[in-house]
């Protein structure tokens, strides 16, 4: 399986990215959800890392 995202910066406002996805099927964000813990993890605190997931979690249920 190949997943690319690709990243639009909004021009007006720098910190507005948008993140295409080329697979949205459940099996694909199973899969980009784990590596994003995983990587999450390493660079975080506990905290961050609990704030990250939770702003992610709630982002990919609002398409849902």
């Amino acid at each position: 399986m190949k997943i690319t995202i690709d990243v639009l910066e909004n021009e007006n406002n720098k910190d507005n990215l948008e993140y295409l996805i080329s697979d949205t099927s459940n099996e694909a964000i199973t899969i980009l959800m784990f590596a994003l813990i995983g990587e999450a993890r390493q660079r975080a605190s506990y905290e961050q890392f609990l704030e990250t997931i939770t702003r992610i979690w709630g982002y990919i249920n609002e398409d849902n």
